[in-house]
């Protein structure tokens, strides 16, 4: 049985959701409280997954063994379950959806996820601020410390925010300039480069209107309405607890110097 543990269908936790339910794939669905800072509860984190560079992302759990991080998770599910197939046999179609996944994952996410936090997790975490506080000052790998902390004091210099604007305005042009000539992102059907990029992408419309609208992107924004009226996806986006999945951020991976 494969077992995944989440939190609401946004960011790097939507990505396993989306490929598990593609796949018809039945698995245990163990939803953590990212915000109260106690992840995981029930599945102690095994050496190769207990510092992952997205922070409290999912984690998979398949015959026992553990996997972390969104995009190598979707890979491996492509792996372990060739059918029905999410990845072009092409050997260069691949390796583009390689490109593109360090692109979102090291560039894009970030900045994405640090606006969300900004909007967001900022509020959300006033009702909880002193269990927050204290449970972040324990948190030993230092960028998520920091974020945490950020959030509770509401600390994003001009600068930051600047630079996650420009980096998530790249990415968006990057997926608006491709869609124009093609209905998706790598090769000519629907792929884990969608999956990857939708999983950031969905909150954008509520989270940076003026870059992602009808004007700016109605590629983008027909994109987006094609793959949110894909079954796996309404069932993806189900699982929320919340019914503003959107909304959901947390800190996670730390920016790249490059992008």
């Amino acid at each position: 049985m494969l077992e995944l543990y989440h939190w609401e269908p946004n960011g790097s936790w939507l990505k396993p959701m989306i490929a598990l339910h593609e796949k018809g794939l039945p698995f245990r669905s163990h939803y953590v409280d990212v915000l109260a800072l106690e992840p995981y509860p029930d599945a102690p984190r095994a050496r190769e997954t207990r510092l992952p560079l997205e922070g409290e992302g999912p984690v998979l759990v398949h015959e026992g063994r553990q996997i972390s991080e969104s995009l190598f998770i979707l890979e491996y599910l492509e792996d372990a379950f060739a059918a029905p197939a999410l990845r072009p046999t092409e050997p260069i179609l691949h390796a583009r959806i390689l490109a593109q996944g360090r692109f979102i994952n090291e560039v894009f996410m970030p900045a994405v996820s640090t606006l969300g936090c900004q909007r967001y997790l900022v509020p959300q975490l006033k009702a909880r601020a002193a269990t927050v506080a204290a449970r972040a000052a324990q948190i030993p790998t230092q960028y998520l410390r920091e974020g945490w902390q950020s959030a509770l004091a509401d600390h994003y210099p001009p600068e930051l925010i600047a630079d996650s604007r420009r980096k998530v305005a790249l990415g968006v042009r990057r997926f608006e300039d491709t869609l124009a000539g093609s209905a998706w992102l790598i090769g000519s059907t629907y792929s884990l480069a969608d999956i990857d990029a939708f999983a950031i992408c969905n909150a954008l419309p509520t989270l940076t209107p003026d870059l992602v609208n009808h004007a700016a992107t109605p590629h983008l924004l027909q994109w987006l309405d094609r793959v949110r009226a894909r079954p796996a996806v309404r069932a993806a986006l189900a699982m929320s607890r919340t019914g503003q999945p959107e909304q959901a951020f947390a800190p996670g991976p730390e920016h790249s110097r490059w992008g």
